[in-house]
């Protein structure tokens, strides 16, 4: 039976990095702020900030939301992130996606101020995690995924591993990271003719396709470390990519939806949100 690679024990490593910092700022009567910018009453962006505010409260982290309809003016939603980047009171800004069909998403994201930016809205960013330079904030889901690699000493050096879905969020800014990292990546999606012929060959199988019970057991291989980042909720409820069932008896370790990376990701945006009110507070680099 397949180890359970657990979100709370992840957890509870990254908090441990964060606690002297966090103290120097508190001593600075600095509280570090998140801004969460909402397009409409969207069940999944709801549940997500309602996941945020849980998280922040117990860390002593502030926030606010700043709600908008979804037929929102392009120009309001721009001023409006424009107008957060310039306040010395928040530290993060974090633009609830996607946004309504019809909106200039590059126009949009560019308004964020990239030292700002704790979820990877900008090209600044997204260019700095390709590039592998310290400072960029990752998107957090696989920023989580490789937080979580490190906790449980899971080596990608020289190692195959095979990404199911190639979407911006998550597969192509976790293929990168990877990369960086020495490992081999296939970046398998949807016209890809047999995604089994990579997903068995791979050490590790990452999923993030957003399709419920997509990889069963003929997916996968005995010794393999399966991790699920597709999350999807349905029917009010949080599915993941693998099929529990038929995997957890194979495999040598997977990760839990819920209780796994769903579960790592508000702590990053906290980590991120924290490193960023710290560069602005000590460092006070304005170049990004």
């Amino acid at each position: 039976m397949a180890k359970l690679l657990l979100a709370k024990e992840v957890n509870r490593g990254i908090e441990a990095g964060w606690q002297a910092d966090l103290e120097d700022l508190k001593g600075r009567r600095v509280t570090p702020k998140l801004a969460m910018v909402r397009l409409g009453e969207k069940g999944p962006d709801l549940s997500y900030e309602k996941g945020i505010r849980k998280k922040m409260d117990s860390y002593g982290l502030a926030y606010e939301s700043v709600v908008f309809p979804e037929g929102v003016e392009e120009e309001r939603l721009i001023q409006s992130l424009e107008a957060l980047g310039r306040d010395p009171d928040i530290h993060g800004i974090l633009l609830f996606q996607p946004l309504p069909e019809g909106m200039d998403e590059r126009r949009v994201k560019e308004a964020i101020k990239p030292i700002k930016d704790v979820d990877c809205a900008t090209a600044y960013n997204l260019g700095a995690t390709m590039a592998g330079w310290p400072e960029a904030y990752a998107y957090c889901a696989p920023a989580a995924v490789m937080e979580l690699l490190d906790y449980y000493g899971i080596p990608v050096k020289g190692k195959n591993i095979c990404i199911i879905g190639s979407g911006l969020v998550v597969g192509k800014p976790l293929a990168m990271l990877l990369v960086n990292a020495l490992a081999t990546v296939s970046l398998t999606n949807v016209f890809t003719e047999d995604v089994t012929l990579f997903s068995k060959k791979a050490d590790i199988l990452i999923s993030a396709a957003g399709v419920p019970g997509l990889v069963d057991e003929t997916y996968v291989r005995e010794g393999q470390v399966v991790i699920d980042v597709g999350t999807t909720y349905k029917e009010g409820k949080l599915r993941g990519d693998i099929n529990r069932e038929k995997v957890e008896p194979i495999v040598a370790a997977l990760t839990p939806t819920p209780g796994g990376i769903s579960g790592i990701t508000t702590t990053i945006l906290a980590l991120h949100l924290i490193q960023a009110a710290k560069e602005l507070t000590f460092e006070e680099r304005g170049q990004r």
